[in-house]
């Protein structure tokens, strides 16, 4: 071979080689890890309910929309003092006495049709609030009382036996009605 061709040769494959980077440098170790993904979302945050007032009904008398004081959500009643409103659906004129007590609620229900003339609302409350409506419900066995939101009357109920299972049926004659219950008995604190 002659010198000429073995010089053109090595230069070919000393450029090669420093064209194509294969030379001896060290690089640092490149490291990875992987993690699983995980398998379930992580749970939205609680939404907390505002509690609910219960008033004792000290009388009750039907109405008309124009005969209905009006109500103030941004300044409610005291909770010791008397309440004189009307229902939601402003037929009913409603003498409240003092708040008995304010149920803790974890879960209200959608509403649900129990027959075609009446839908149910479920209101589930908390330990705590639990007994203290069993509790209740056991010494005013037939008594009227008022569920409170934005000082109107969401249902007056008599009390008809004792409740210990910590959920509350309210019924309604209406399905807008008893949509407008269970997104007003649900508003978030």
């Amino acid at each position: 071979m002659p010198a000429t061709t073995t010089v053109r040769l090595i230069s070919a494959i000393l450029l090669g080689a420093l064209g194509c980077g294969c030379h001896t440098t060290q690089h640092p170790a490149v490291t990875s890890t992987i993690t699983a993904a995980p398998t379930t979302p992580p749970p939205a945050p609680a939404v907390r309910i505002a509690p609910l007032p219960v008033r004792p009904v000290v009388k009750s008398q039907p109405t008309s929309p124009d005969k209905c004081p009006a109500t103030n959500p941004a300044a409610p009643v005291p909770p010791g003092d008397v309440l004189v409103t009307c229902d939601l659906a402003r037929t009913t004129r409603y003498t409240l006495g003092p708040e008995t007590m304010r149920l803790e609620l974890t879960h209200v229900d959608p509403p649900k049709p129990l027959t075609a003339d009446f839908y149910q609302v479920i209101l589930t409350v908390d330990a705590a609030s639990e007994t203290a409506w069993a509790a209740f419900t056991a010494a005013h066995l037939h008594a009227h009382v008022a569920f409170i939101r934005d000082d109107l009357v969401l249902e007056a109920p008599m009390i008809e036996e004792q409740v210990t299972s910590g959920r509350i049926a309210l019924t309604t004659q209406t399905a807008q009605a008893a949509a407008q219950l269970a997104q007003l008995a649900g508003r978030p604190a």
